[in-house]
């Protein structure tokens, strides 16, 4: 089995683990917090890696998530901190570290490990428009399902993910066409 199954197998696990943690295991303790982008951030990473990151706009998608979590990587740490003061949690509360664990780190490591592996050969995509349409779809899920925007709950980290989504997003063009000289069409 070569490296590339390997990465397919990881891929796949880690797929189908978000999926149990979250759409099953913790509907309740996670409520309208399963639809957050992060978590979408999460499934994304999951299937570049079970297409063994032959997929340029999953590749993209894990690229533009990239220095934003790291950004919000505070959240976290507040997370963590505060997680044993959190006494409304009581099914279930051993699995929410490893499912928050398992979010935005596995998207960060992996960007990491493109950007040292050459990230143009992950994320350079035929023509600039594909790639607008990779971050678009990228937006999508955001504006349709994650409740920040939708009902305007914790309305500045809406406003926060938004900016850093398009600085993010706008970053990764602007290097793509200025740098690597991709096509517009």
């Amino acid at each position: 089995m070569g490296p590339l199954e390997l990465v397919i197998i990881l891929g796949v696990t880690f797929f189908l683990f978000r999926i149990w943690i979250v759409e099953f295991k913790l509907v309740d303790e996670l409520e309208f917090r399963r639809r957050y982008f992060s978590r979408f951030f999460s499934y994304c990473t999951a299937l570049a890696l079970a297409f063994g990151l032959l997929l340029y706009p999953l590749n993209i998608i894990v690229m533009v998530a990239f220095p934003i979590l790291v950004v919000t990587s505070v959240w976290d740490l507040n997370f963590y901190r505060k997680f044993n003061s959190q006494t409304y949690w009581k099914k279930n509360r051993n699995w929410l570290p490893i499912e928050r664990t398992t979010l935005h780190p596995p998207v960060v490591i992996l960007a990491i490990l493109m950007i040292l592996n050459g990230a143009r050969n992950y994320i350079e995509p035929p023509n600039l428009v594909s790639m607008v349409a990779s971050v678009a779809i990228l937006f999508l899920p955001f504006f349709l399902l994650d409740i920040r925007w939708t009902k305007r709950y914790k309305w500045p980290e809406a406003l926060i993910v938004i900016g850093l989504m398009l600085t993010s997003g706008m970053s990764l063009l602007l290097a793509e066409a200025i740098l690597w000289g991709v096509p517009i069409w």
